[in-house]
């Protein structure tokens, strides 16, 4: 499978996200940098620490050039795994 964008709302922000799929778990990635990564665990999505992350070419995200912070709560992993899902299908 290819990578792919998806649109979620954040801080009543649009943003675009790249999805990579991986073997087990999908890459989130934002402006070229690894934001995290999520897995399909039964019914539930879990959000991976970052060890269980092989980043490859990607370098962690830290902050935007305009100190803009992102950060994967609840309601960001809920918007990204419902995407997923909808891509899958």
């Amino acid at each position: 499978m290819t990578a792919f964008n998806i649109e979620i709302d954040h801080n009543d922000q649009a943003i675009t996200l790249t999805i990579i799929p991986k073997a087990d778990y999908f890459k989130i990635v934002y402006l070229g940098d690894l934001l995290g990564a999520i897995k399909k665990q039964e019914s539930d999505w879990i959000l991976l620490k970052a060890e269980e992350i092989e980043p490859g070419e990607l370098v962690p995200f830290k902050l935007t050039e305009k100190g803009y912070h992102l950060s994967l709560g609840v309601a960001e992993i809920n918007q990204i795994s419902g995407a997923i899902e909808n891509h899958l299908k």
